[in-house]
C-alpha cells in the first residue's frame, strides 16, 4: 500500500494485484521459463503390421515451443513433443530414462510429432516390452510451428537439426522438472536414415557445446547419410539407381538450393518434368515420401533421368560447386568426439538408398579418434552392426527400430547405476569372433570340413596379408553361392572390428580342427555365445544357402 491512498483506491489496488497474481499463476501452467506448453492430450499408440493391430499402449503427449537457433546461429522458435507412457505419467511405474529421438525423412506437413505423427515410434514404444522411457522429439524447422517454411527444412544440413534436438531436450527437461516427473537414470540419442544423420549431428553438438550438462549413455544410429559427398558420387558413378536414391538426392539438392549453398536455379539442377513439378511434389507439404516416389516412377527410376548433366560431370563447375557445399557441411569439421560417449551404429551392407560407404566413413572417423569397433557392446564404445547382406533400406529401418526396442528394455536390467551387471558380463564374455565360429559348430555346422573343402591345398604364408588374400580368392566361387563374396566378407569383418590377425586365427583354427571328432566333443569345446541377433542371422544365412555344409567330407 502506498501512503495517502484512499479506501476505494486500496480496494481497487488489491483487486488489480489479485488479478495480476492469478494471471501469473495461470501463465505458469502453460509456460516454464522460456518454454511454452501449447497442447496436451492423452492418446493411444497402436503397433501392428499391414493393418493388423497387435498391441496398444496409452500415452500422454505434451507439445511445447522452445528457443533454438538456425543454420546461421540466429534465434528461432521451434516446436516439439514430450511423449510419456501413461504408466509413467501417473506414477505407476518408475522412469528408466529419456530417449531423444530424431525422426526420419518426411515431406508432408502433418507428419510431425506435434501433429500426433509417430510411425516409427510405435515400433519401439508400443510393444509388449513396454519400455519405460520418456520420448522427446523436435518437429525440426519446417514442421509444427514453422510449418509454413516446410520447403526450407534443413535436411541432412550440417548440425542445424542437432541444435534443434539438443534444445528440445533442454526444454523438455524444464517441463518435466516443473511437474516433478522423474527423468530416470539414462539418456539415449537415436535416429535412423536422415534421423540417423541428425542423431550424429546431435552428438556432435553435445560434444562441442554441452559436455558439462548433457551426457548420453548411448547414441544409437543407423542407415545414416553421414558422408553426403561419397553417397552422391556412389549414386552417379557405379551404384544401382533406384527411385529411393532419387528421392533422397532430390531433397538434398533442393535443400542446398533453398539455403543458397549452390547458386543454381531449379531448372539448372533438375530436368523436366521434375523442375516444374518440384514445388507441388515436394515443397508444398501436401504429399508423403511414398506419393513423391509414385510421381517420380511415372517418369523413370534413375537419378540421371532427373538431374541435369552438369551435376553429373566431375569436370563441371556445377559439380564442383556441389562438392564444395558438401564439404562445408561435413560433420567431421571441427568435431572433437568425447571418448567417454558410447555408440551403436548399424547399416545394411548393400543399402539401396544410403550407401553403406557413408556409414563406414563414420566408423573410420571415430576409429581415428581412438574408438575401437566391436559387435559386442560391452567390449567397446563403438558397437557396430554392418553384417546383414541386404539392400533394403526400409527393412533396415524396421531392424533398427526393433533393436532399439530391445535395447531400451534391456539396458536398465544390464546396467545398475551405470555399471555393467556382472552376471550378464559372465554370459557374454566369450562373445568374440572365435566364439561365433565355435557356437556355429555347436549348432551342428561342420565349418572345419567346409573350410577344408573350400581351401583345397592351403597356401603358405597365411600369416601375411598378401598370403591371406591369395588364399581367400580361391574360395570366391563357393562363397558366391551363399549370396556374397570373399571381398564382402572381409569388409564385414572390418566393419565389425575383426582385426586381420583374428581372421588368421580363425582360419588356422578351422584348418587344425579334427574333422573326425564326435559332435558331442565339438559341443563341449564350443564356448557360450549369446549375441542372438548375429548368431540367428548366420544360421539362417547358412540354412538358406545352396551348399550343405554338413555333407562335405
Amino acid at each position: 500500500m502506498y501512503p495517502g491512498m484512499k479506501g476505494y483506491e486500496i480496494h481497487r489496488y488489491g483487486v488489480w494485484m489479485l488479478a495480476f497474481i492469478l494471471l501469473i499463476c495461470v501463465s505458469a501452467k502453460a509456460q516454464v521459463a522460456d518454454v511454452e506448453i501449447t497442447h496436451e492430450c492423452d492418446t493411444v499408440w497402436h503397433f501392428g503390421y499391414q493393418g493388423v493391430n497387435l498391441y496398444d499402449r496409452e500415452m500422454h503427449r505434451i507439445d511445447i515451443v522452445y528457443p533454438s537457433v538456425d543454420a546461421n546461429g540466429d534465434p528461432i522458435t521451434l516446436s516439439g513433443s514430450i511423449i510419456i507412457p501413461s504408466n509413467l505419467y501417473d506414477g505407476s511405474d518408475p522412469v528408466d530414462g529419456i530417449l531423444l529421438y530424431n525422426r526420419y525423412t518426411q515431406i508432408k506437413s502433418k507428419y510431425a510429432p506435434t501433429c500426433g505423427f509417430a510411425e516409427g515410434e510405435f515400433v519401439f514404444m508400443a510393444t509388449p516390452l513396454n519400455p519405460n522411457w520418456i520420448l522427446v522429439e523436435s518437429d525440426f524447422y519446417g514442421f509444427g510451428i514453422t510449418g509454413e517454411h516446410i520447403a526450407d527444412q534443413y535436411y541432412v544440413y550440417g548440425d542445424t537439426n542437432g541444435h534443434a534436438s539438443i534444445d528440445c531436450l533442454i526444454a523438455a527437461r524444464k517441463v518435466l522438472d516443473s511437474r516433478n516427473i522423474s527423468q530416470g537414470k539414462f539418456l539415449f540419442n537415436a535416429g535412423y536414415s536422415s534421423g540417423g544423420y541428425d542423431a550424429i549431428a546431435t552428438q556432435r553438438v553435445r560434444d562441442m557445446n554441452h559436455r558439462n550438462d548433457i551426457v548420453f549413455d548411448k547414441t544409437i544410429a543407423g542407415g545414416a547419410p553421414f558422408d553426403l559427398k561419397q553417397a552422391y558420387k556412389d549414386y552417379i558413378e557405379h551404384k544401382d539407381d533406384s527411385t529411393q536414391q532419387t528421392v533422397f538426392a532430390v531433397i538434398v539438392l533442393n535443400t542446398l538450393m533453398r539455403h543458397h549453398d549452390i547458386s543454381l536455379t531449379t531448372k539448372e539442377i533438375f530436368k523436366e518434368p521434375l523442375a516444374s513439378k518440384l514445388d507441388d511434389w515436394y515443397n508444398s507439404g501436401k504429399y508423403s515420401i511414398n506419393a513423391m516416389k509414385d510421381s517420380l516412377r511415372k517418369v523413370g527410376n534413375k537419378l540421371t533421368q532427373f538431374i541435369q548433366p552438369a551435376l553429373l560431370d566431375p569436370e563441371s563447375d556445377e559439380y564442383n560447386m556441389l562438392m564444395a557445399a558438401f564439404d562445408r557441411h561435413d560433420l567431421t569439421n571441427d568435431w572433437y568426439p568425447d571418448y567417454s560417449q558410447r555408440y551403436f551404429y548399424m547399416h545394411y551392407t548393400r543399402d539401396n538408398a544410403v550407401p553403406s560407404s557413408s556409414g563406414r566413413r563414420l566408423l573410420k572417423f571415430l576409429s581415428k579418434q581412438g574408438f575401437k569397433k566391436s559387435i559386442v557392446p560391452e567390449f567397446t564404445n563403438l558397437q557396430t552392426c554392418m553384417y546383414v547382406v541386404s539392400d533394403n533400406h526400409t527393412l533396415g529401418g524396421i531392424h533398427f527400430l526393433l533393436h532399439l526396442a530391445a535395447t531400451l528394455s534391456a539396458y536398465p536390467i544390464l546396467y545398475c547405476d551405470g555399471e555393467l551387471n556382472t552376471y550378464y558380463y559372465d554370459l557374454i564374455k566369450d562373445s568374440t569372433p572365435m566364439g561365433i565360429v565355435k557356437q556355429l559348430e555347436k549348432k551342428g555346422y561342420n565349418l572345419s570340413a567346409a573350410f577344408s573343402g573350400l581351401s583345397g591345398t592351403p597356401t603358405t604364408g597365411l600369416t601375411t596379408l598378401i598370403g591371406l588374400m591369395a588364399t581367400l580368392n580361391l574360395y570366391d566361387k563357393t562363397v558366391q553361392e551363399w549370396g556374397t563374396n570373399m571381398g564382402e566378407l572381409i569388409q564385414i569383418a572390418e566393419d565389425s572390428g575383426l582385426e586381420m590377425d583374428e581372421l588368421v586365427k580363425i582360419i588356422n583354427y578351422l584348418k587344425k580342427q579334427n574333422r573326425s571328432a564326435k559332435p558331442e566333443e565339438v559341443q563341449e569345446e564350443a564356448e557360450l555365445f549369446i549375441c542372438d541377433y548375429l548368431y540367428d542371422y548366420l544360421c539362417e544365412w547358412l540354412n538358406n544357402s545352396d551348399i550343405d555344409l554338413n555333407s562335405i567330407e
